[in-house]
């Protein structure tokens, strides 16, 4: 039974690492797609709204 638990723990060690990567992943392609169509002028940009906490959506600089 300790083995079984012990194996559970490391797959979800694992898959929680992997999924970790991914989501990064896919936040910097969001925030590059993002920033390149505003570079691009396909949108314009508004002002953030006066409670945004920028260092919430820092791009994980804090990991």
């Amino acid at each position: 039974m300790a083995e079984r638990a012990g194996a559970l723990g490391d797959r979800i060690t694992s898959l929680s690492h992997s999924l970790r990567v991914s989501l990064g992943r896919l936040d910097e392609n969001i925030a590059r797609h993002e920033r390149e169509r505003t570079e691009n002028g396909a949108v314009e940009q508004a002002p953030p709204p006066d409670n945004f906490r920028a260092h919430l959506f820092s791009g994980g600089g804090d990991r």
